[in-house]
């Protein structure tokens, strides 16, 4: 399934490592990359990225083994579990620009998707995971400020390859969890190409990020209450008007889209047109629940990059959709470590169906197209 791995020699182990300093930018080049400092938690002295094969022959049977139930489900369908009170969730950064980083992986195993624009014109993923094992999690990238946001919400162990200088800044004051590759390469992730010049190829398991919490004891409880309440029973949206069809575009060069399935009550997902795909599972991402928050943004004033300011507190619109139905929302966000509520128009929090939810934080200035 993937070509088989080589140890680097010292000199590219090097040159890795200056690169994962630089963090992620937008477009990819290296004079706009910013320099990726370490935050003081418990983490050891910054190391080199160490290329390693990932544990391929280890993948549990049952994240890509037969449906023995003869279903025609897909394997993100038949292995979601709910969220369970009490337990923190972790939250990676994925990487999502051009065409390097696909196929992703690890995301199918997450109750909670986050989609959020980031400089560029591109977008990054953080998928949430709670009580799952994905054997290959990735590409990691930086963080950016505003997905801490979401991620507060849930109380999650967050992991990300760098940060952006508000994002180390953050991470800091609202003491964070965190596990950064720039300070845990070798320990904690491991490359998937030999490519000295791809920094999007930056791997972890659940195995080795559940490893270093368990060594720097991070509490793995919380008190925090879930975001979202599911209902016991599949259900169609009362006064739901038609969403088959429903295109989000970002910006003028990044879009994604969800097409329903009527006998499987899903939606197949795609990414600038194309079948978004998951790399441990060789299948389409599904999704049972599509939330879309309208927010605005725009460029960080100075900010040589071109990075965002998302405001993700206050309030707006967007929508709920599942089954094969939409229908309007509103949402609020006191403050940035508060959770969001999202209501439909009588001021209800919506409840989700059992199933992969997709949180598209769309730009109020982007296209939202639902038929």
């Amino acid at each position: 399934m993937f070509m088989k791995r080589i140890k680097k020699s010292s000199v590219i182990l090097l040159v890795l490592f200056t690169l994962s300093m630089l963090g992620g930018c937008g477009d990819g080049s290296p004079a706009s990359k910013e320099v990726e400092s370490t935050p003081t938690l418990s983490t050891p002295t910054p190391t080199p990225v160490n290329t390693i094969a990932p544990p391929e022959d280890n993948i549990n049977s049952d994240q890509i083994g037969e449906d023995k139930s003869g279903s025609e489900k897909g394997m993100a369908e038949l292995n979601f579990t709910l969220p369970k009170e009490g337990i923190r969730p972790y939250a990676v950064m994925i990487d999502n620009e051009g065409t390097r980083p696909l196929p992703q992986g690890g995301i199918y195993l997450a109750q909670i998707i986050y989609e959020i624009i980031v400089e560029g014109g591109t977008t990054r993923l953080m998928p949430v995971f709670w009580d799952k094992d994905p054997t290959m999690i990735g590409p990691v990238r930086s963080s950016r400020h505003y997905f801490l946001d979401y991620a507060m919400e849930h109380d999650a162990i967050y992991v990300h390859f760098g940060y952006s200088p508000m994002a180390m800044q953050d991470l800091k004051k609202y003491k964070i969890n965190n596990i950064n590759g720039v300070a845990n390469g070798g320990e904690v992730f491991w490359d998937l190409t030999t490519d000295k010049r791809n920094w999007q190829d930056s791997y972890t398991s659940m195995e080795k990020v559940k490893g270093y919490v368990q060594r720097v004891k991070y509490r793995t409880e919380t008190d925090k209450e879930l975001l979202f309440k599911y209902s016991d029973e599949d259900y169609e949206l009362k006064g739901g008007k038609d969403a088959l069809n429903i295109n989000i575009r970002y910006t003028s060069g990044y879009d994604c889209s969800f097409e329903y399935d009527e006998t499987k009550k899903h939606y197949l997902r795609y990414r600038k047109g194309d079948p978004h795909m998951e790399r441990i599972t060789e299948e389409q991402f599904i999704a049972k629940n599509i939330i879309i928050q309208k927010v605005s943004n725009h460029l960080i004033k100075g900010d040589d990059a071109g990075r965002q300011e998302v405001n993700t507190v206050g309030n707006g619109t967007g929508y709920f959709i599942s089954n094969g139905k939409y229908i309007e929302i509103k949402w609020s966000k006191k403050s940035r470590t508060e959770q969001t509520k999202y209501t439909d128009n009588e001021g209800n929090e919506i409840t989700l169906n059992a199933g992969q939810t997709w949180i598209q934080i769309t730009p109020t200035s982007g296209k939202v197209t639902i038929e």
